[in-house]
């Protein structure tokens, strides 16, 4: 069963008292009317209204009888009219019917990039890219989200909640009779492939720290307890971390010999306010809830390369790291549709966009310069959208 505020008991209390009190009236009126038959000896009876007493008169009018106001009984507080009465007990099934609530979700969200069609790999005859930085798209990845809140007062509250996405892996491989290579310059420095394959895993994990103030609105009915609309606006803190890690490796000649342009890994740290909007309403064993979120927030950016080997002519550039700050964006939508299995438990699905913008992705870093500076600047000009399904489980106590 559901634990009930402090405002909650209070309204309760009340709306015991005028039932005691209706009560009470009901059962002083039905003696009256049996007095009133006893000494008039006519079933015909008629009230007139009156401030102090009530007038009640029998149909000869040969019998009088003046009634008293009723002698107040042992209950406390005084007695509320019908409409007042009315407004405790709509009280008394306000919402929402809880105070601490706990989600956990599995994601499951297909990404896509901006990531550009920064060449990789090309046919060493024609000059042309046979693979591109948008050919490495990641396939559906899945992840959890997990989230506590509590309504400290009738209108405000708070929640922390985690974010996990883990999996976002994607390949892309080509194969020619010795024409693939890296774009020049570095492709001089090696021997054409017949085959190559290149690499993308990442994940992301966001954090966040909310204060929301809500409104909540009963819709009183056959389970009045049940019929509940919230609406909040919320504040707060989020925290977002994209790491990545690619790599190339071509095989060429007979017999094969491998080369490898070496892992390229980024990091991007995203962090500041966030502000938001949530809404939740509930009917019977159903419920509909909705949020989005949007963040402007600092950026740093980190990527670093590990030294480039040829079998032809060995270390060909050492290996190379940069930083960078920024502002980037950050954006979520969510629908949910929730099935209550008891007043504890429920059963969620539904539906969620992100968007996360100025991100260092791993293949934009490729560098294939063989300057002093090459493969030392941060390309944060990226960007991903994930959108997809989630499935879980909801406590609301």
């Amino acid at each position: 069963m559901p634990m009930q505020s402090r405002s909650d008991r209070a309204q309760g209390a009340l709306a015991r008292r005028c039932l005691r009190h209706g009560v009470a009236a009901l059962t002083a009126a039905w003696l009256a009317w049996g007095i009133v038959g006893i000494h008039a000896g006519s079933p015909s009876v008629f009230a007139a209204e009156g401030d102090a007493a009530d007038v009640l008169t029998a149909e000869s009018g040969a019998s009088v009888l003046t009634a008293t106001p009723p002698i107040p009984g042992p209950f406390d507080g005084p007695a509320l009219d019908d409409e007042a009465c009315m407004q405790v007990l709509r009280r008394c099934c306000c919402c929402p019917g809880w105070d601490h609530y706990a989600i956990f979700d599995v994601l499951f969200l297909q990404r896509n990039n901006q990531a550009g069609n920064q060449p990789l790999l090309i046919n060493d005859q024609t000059g042309l890219p046979v693979m591109t930085a948008q050919d490495l798209q990641p396939s559906v990845a899945t992840g959890v989200r997990v989230f506590y809140g509590h309504l400290v007062t009738d209108t405000v509250g708070w929640e922390i909640g985690y974010t996990g996405i883990y999996g976002m892996f994607g390949q892309a491989a080509v194969a020619g009779p010795g024409i693939i290579d890296f774009p020049d310059p570095l492709g001089t420095d090696f021997t054409d492939a017949n085959s190559a394959r290149a690499t993308w895993w990442s994940t992301l994990n966001i954090a966040e720290a909310n204060v929301f103030w809500y409104d909540c609105c009963e819709e009183c009915g056959p389970r009045c307890r049940r019929s509940c609309h919230c609406v909040s606006w919320l504040t707060g803190f989020i925290w977002a971390g994209l790491d990545e890690q690619s790599s190339i490796d071509t095989v060429c000649c007979d017999p094969p010999e491998a080369n490898k342009y070496g892992s390229v890994r980024t990091s991007t740290n995203y962090f500041g306010p966030q502000v938001g909007m949530w809404g939740r309403r509930e009917w019977q064993r159903w419920a509909v809830e909705g949020w989005w979120k949007t963040a402007i927030c600092g950026t740093n950016a980190y990527q670093a390369q590990d030294p480039i080997v040829s079998s032809v002519t060995g270390l060909v550039r050492p290996g190379r790291s940069a930083t960078d700050t920024g502002v980037g964006f950050i954006g979520g939508l969510n629908g949910t549709l929730v099935y209550r299995i008891t007043e504890v438990w429920g059963l969620r699905a539904g539906y969620n966009l992100y968007w996360l913008t100025n991100a260092a992705l791993a293949p934009t870093q490729y560098d294939f310069g063989l300057f002093a500076d090459s493969g030392s600047r941060v390309n944060d000009n990226g960007g991903l959208f994930l959108h997809g399904a989630n499935l879980g489980v909801e406590a609301r106590w």
